[in-house]
Formats: structure tokens, sequence, C-alpha cells
């Protein structure tokens, strides 16, 4: 077993039992009737009572004269007092009705001007409660005579006015429907402070641990509401909010009543029994969304008997259904079964799925149903009204059962999710790695392409031009037809092409200008030797991105053209170098004052030569070149583009 299984086991644990120990120490806190040592107050466990019967329910009166109840049926009877209700609370002959009096000795405590409170931790009827001193109203409930208050434990001070004697006689009067039975626990009287702790404890127990578990399970529900609405997740979060939501409202008749209900008594009563069906229902749903093994009549029988009955017991939708607050005990008894059947299906596949979950879900299911049984005959009256109602906690304890099941699985996702994301992390790592490789490799790829494209390059060029050059060089002096004059000028040709090639190879960082000047530094020598000034007018123009070695190499091959047909052909004295910014380009003009010459190119037909050299290398690099010829002279202009557009053919020689 993995060492986080067994923490998940040990959880559940932990979970089981202290869930047990909490509704066991509630039972025994709840019976605890142990008086105190001090004898600071009396426990009565025995009583006269004396009963009336009627026809209808009358309020209590003010005030009552003893020697109106001094009637020969007085009896003794011990506390608790307990009334049994009939199964269906059906009158028969119009409404009967039943006043019991108890008549409480307090002659243990003697008279004393003192504060003297009554305790009454449990009383039960359908009806009303009334609480005498010598004879004189102390209190009376209020409100709804089904919900009235039974829940709430009663601390009353019996000698409401300073400096008044404590009463010497107690009495209790309790009106109920003879068939709906009443309950009444034992009293304590004495003083406040021996008597407070135990109105808390009780309080406490019944009424306010309930509501407060109740609202808190409901936030969490609204909780998972709200993660299933945003993130859309699995439906258990929803059933999840309708099962904290149903039975939220199951417990409010627990800790409401002691005031007016702001709807009537029936629709109030078919709340509380309605929403108990429908929990039994969404804690099948939960078992079956855990076990993921569905029986298909079931859950839809389930469901159908659920809105069915729903729609019957709802007030004024049959005439023949009896009152619902005189038959809830029937009811209680006939969902008995269903809840027995809900737990017996979950046992059945809990051994068929051996989850964890399911098992504790089975387990705590069975113990909500012993509970649910015990609050059954405690609101039937048959079994000691001393008792706490054990279901609201069973229901918080399932609830809590709900949460930590949703809490593993939430657990679960996020483990699944981080898991996810390293297994993402670490092929993300893996392909990173394969990509930096597969980089050095293209990079690498690369530069021995652009290695031996510039091998190709200067071979090509130094083929064309410097090897050309040398070739004729050498058939002239072979031939023995050439002076040592010529034989110096095809040899400064040759050397002033290897400088070009060789100021081509420089970095030119993009900067057409500084290129010019490289080129303008190479032929200014020569020009002054033939006798022609040079003008050198250029301004700032943009850099060109694209400008590299190899374009360098066309421009200035270009250039180095347009200055030997100006030497070779128009006789000129004087050149004019400029630049300028055109459209979306730049322009190199060249201009002599010679004597012009004939502008005769045909593109489409290149003689591999001069002009026709120029413009395939200006298309090499997305230029285009032009001249203007005339008896006064001729201009060269080079055009090149800011962005380089792609050019129409690399140029070979």
């Amino acid at each position: 077993m993995r060492p986080e299984t067994r923490g998940y086991c040990v959880i559940d644990w932990l979970f089981l039992n202290g869930m047990c120990v909490l509704l066991f120490g509630v039972a025994l806190v709840g019976c605890s009737t142990h008086g105190d040592s001090a004898g600071a107050n009396v426990q009565i466990t025995s009583a006269l009572l004396h009963s009336v019967k009627g026809l209808a329910l009358t309020g209590p009166p003010a005030k009552i004269d003893a020697s109106d109840l001094k009637q020969p049926d007085w009896h003794g009877v011990t506390l608790p007092d307990i009334a049994r209700r009939e199964v269906i609370a059906q009158p028969q002959g119009g409404i009967r009705t039943q006043t019991d009096w108890y008549r409480l000795d307090t002659s243990a405590l003697g008279s004393s001007l003192a504060p003297r409170y009554l305790y009454l931790p449990r009383w039960k009827t359908i009806g009303r409660i009334a609480i005498y001193g010598d004879g004189a109203l102390l209190y009376c409930s209020e409100g709804s005579i089904v919900h009235n208050g039974f829940n709430h434990p009663l601390l009353i001070r019996l000698n409401p006015s300073k400096g008044q004697q404590a009463p010497s006689t107690v009495m209790l009067r309790i009106d109920r429907l003879q068939s709906s039975g009443s309950a009444v626990s034992t009293v304590w009287v004495g003083a406040l402070p021996s008597l407070v702790w135990r109105y808390q404890i009780r309080q406490i127990l019944q009424t306010q641990l309930p509501y407060i578990g109740g609202a808190a399970l409901l936030a969490v529900g609204l909780f998972a509401l709200a993660l299933w609405v945003r993130l859309r997740l699995e439906s258990l979060y929803l059933l999840f909010f309708a099962t904290s939501f149903v039975a939220f409202v199951r417990m409010l008749h627990y800790h409401i009543g002691a005031n007016y209900l702001p709807i009537s008594d029936e629709w109030f009563e078919w709340v509380t029994v309605v929403s108990l069906i429908w929990l039994i229902v969404c804690c099948h749903s939960f078992m079956e969304r855990l076990h993921e093994r569905r029986v298909k009549w079931l859950t839809p029988s389930l469901i159908a008997v659920s809105m069915l009955t729903s729609f019957v017991l709802a007030p004024g939708a049959l005439a023949n259904v009896p009152q619902l607050t005189l038959i809830t005990p029937m009811l209680y008894v006939i969902l008995l079964p269903l809840a027995i059947m809900v737990f017996f299906d979950a046992v059945r596949n809990a051994f068929r799925s051996q989850l964890r979950e399911v098992w504790l879900m089975a387990v705590w299911l069975l113990l909500t149903t012993i509970c649910c049984a015990y609050d059954l005959a405690l609101q039937s009256n048959l079994v000691s009204p001393e008792g706490v109602y054990t279901n609201p906690y069973a229901i918080i304890g399932l609830f809590v059962m709900f949460s930590h099941i949703m809490y593993r699985r939430y657990v679960s996702a996020v483990d699944a999710v981080e898991q996810a994301n390293a297994h993402l992390a670490q092929r993300l790592r893996e392909r990173e790695a394969e990509l930096t490789a597969s980089h050095d490799r293209l990079m690498e790829v690369e530069r021995q392409q652009t290695l031996t494209d510039e091998r190709l390059r200067i071979t090509q060029d130094m083929h064309d031009g410097l090897g050309s050059a040398l070739v004729s060089a050498l058939r002239v002096v072979e031939s023995g037809n050439v002076t040592h004059t010529e034989v110096s000028e095809i040899l400064k040709s040759c050397i002033a092409d290897l400088k070009l090639m060789i100021d081509s190879m420089e970095p030119v960082e993009s900067d057409l200008l500084l290129l010019l000047a490289t080129l303008r530094f190479r032929i200014d020598p020569r020009l002054s030797m033939a006798g022609i000034q040079l003008k050198w007018e250029v301004q700032d123009i943009p850099m060109l991105a694209w400008l590299d070695q190899r374009c360098s190499l066309h421009i200035l091959r270009i250039i180095q053209e347009a200055f030997a047909n100006i030497l070779k052909h128009t006789k000129a004295t004087e050149i004019g170098v400029r630049t300028a910014i055109s459209g979306d380009g730049v322009e190199v003009i060249i201009q002599d004052n010679g004597q012009g010459f004939a502008v005769d190119i045909q593109p489409a037909h290149p003689t591999g030569h001069g002009m026709g050299n120029q413009q395939r290398r200006a298309k090499a690099v997305g230029g285009r070149v032009t001249w203007l010829s005339g008896p006064h002279g001729t201009q060269f202009c080079l055009w090149l583009p800011r962005c380089q557009l792609t050019p129409s053919s690399s140029y070979m020689s």
C-alpha cells in the first residue's frame, strides 16, 4: 500500500470514529439527569396530574384558583411523563383536545426571597404550554401550536419581582390534541447559577449546533455551486449543493418555532417532510456518483415517488388527505424502509467497488438510519423526552463525509493536474533540447553554406575578372605584338581588379557612402594620372540594411565599369560623383563632360560586356541603371532600393 493511501485510510477512520463519538456524546450529555450535591437546586421527578378533556384548544387564563383544581381524580405520575401518540392522529367526532395540569412540589427548597428559576429541558405537544406560580401565569408559549419551540429548553424565573416570595406551588398546563400525545421531562427548580449551565448545554445541543452546522454546510454548498457554475466541473459539486440546501431546510424545524412563523403550519410541515424525502434521494444519487454502478430502476423510481409524494402532501392538493401534522409519524415510518433500502444498495455497491469512499458513506448511512429511527421514536413519544434529537448531527456528520470526499477528489484532481504539468514540463524541456540541437545544426549548416557561397563568389569573381584579364594579357604577350607600356597597363588593370575584390570583402555595415569612399580612395590616383578632375559631391543617404559583401562587389563593379567607359570613350576632363534620395530608393550619379556616345543596349540579348554587365549586376541587387548621353557629356545613374526587392536572378558572368 502506498504511503498516501495509508494516510487516506487513517483520515477515513478518524472521520468515522470522531463523528460516532460526537453522536454518542450528544446522547449521553442530553440524557444526563444527575442532580447537584450542593443542594442549590432540586430535580423534581414526580408530580400530581389532572386532565381535562375538551373539543377545542383554549388559551391559558392569566390566573387560576387552586380550589377549582381540587378534583378527586388527581393522581401521582413519575417524570418524565409520556402520553403516547397515535401513528395516524385522526380525530373522530370533531377535534378532541385535552389539558393536562402538573402540580410540582418545591417544598424541598423552602421559602426564599432570592430569585428562583424553573428549568424544563424538554416538553412536547401540539398545543401550548403555560407555567404558573401560586396561580399566577408566568410563561406561555406563543406562535405556532405545532412548531411551538418544542426543541427549545425553558428557563423561567418564578418570582419575577424583586423582593417577591418564591412560589410554593408550581403548575404546568399543557394543551394538546388527545391523539397527538405529549411529553414532559423532569423539572429542575433552584438558583440561577446551578441551572444556567444545564440550560446552556441543552440549548447548544438541541438548537444552536444544528443551526450553525446547517448554515455552515449550506455555505459550503453554495461554494460548490459557484465552482460548478464557473468551471462546469463534475456533477458531484452540483449534487453537493442540492443536498446541503435540502438538509438545511430539513433542520429548520429544530431551531425555529419559538416565535411566529412566516408561513402557515401546514406549509411549514410540508417543507420539513418533503425535504427529508428529497434528502434521501440526494444521498442515493451522491452514492451512485461515487460507485458508478447505477440500478436502472431505483433512481427513477425514487424521483417519481418523491415528486408524487410532494404533490399529494401539498396542502389543499387532495381533499381526502388528512392534515399533514396528524400523519407525520406515519410518513416517517413509511420513509424508514426507503432509507434502509438506500443503505443496503450502498453496502452492495461497496462490496462490488471496494472503494473506501463508498464504505465510509455506507457505514455513515447506517448510523444515520439508526438516528432517524431513534428520532422517530422520540417524536412519537416512545422513548424518554430527556434525549436529544440525533438526526441533525447525523446529517451534519453526513455532510462532513461529503466534504471529506469532495476534498479528496479535489486534491486528487490537483495532484493529477500537477503530474500532468510536470509531464508537460519534462516534455517541453526535451523538446527545447531537441530544438536547441536542431538550431545548432541548422546554424552550422548555414555557416557552412555561407562559407561555400562566399568561396563560390570569390572564385567566380576571380575567374570572371582577374582570371579573364590575366588570360587576355598572357595571350597578348605570347603573340609578341604588344609593347611594354601596354603590358604595364594590363597588369595595372589586373591589380586594380584584385584590389576591388579585396575592398568588397571589407564590412561596410549597410553604409553605401563608406563603400563609395573606399572606391574613391582606389580610383582617385588613376584619374589624376589621366588628367581628369574628380568632383565629389555626395550627401547623406539612408542606410541600406541589405548591403552585404556580395552586393558590395556588384555595386563596385558597376561603378568601376562606369569610370572605365568614361576613360576609354569620352575624353572627359572632369567627372562629378553625387548621391541623392529618389522615392523609395537612393541614387549614385556619375556625370562627365566628355563627347558622349551612343546608348544602345538590349537587356534581352546581353553581350556579356560593358553596359550589359552593369544592367545584370544592378538587377542582381534589385536596382537599375540608366544613361543619358549627349554632345556635352554623359550622365550615368545607379538606383538602389532602401529595402531590397527580390532580385530577378543572381548575376552569373
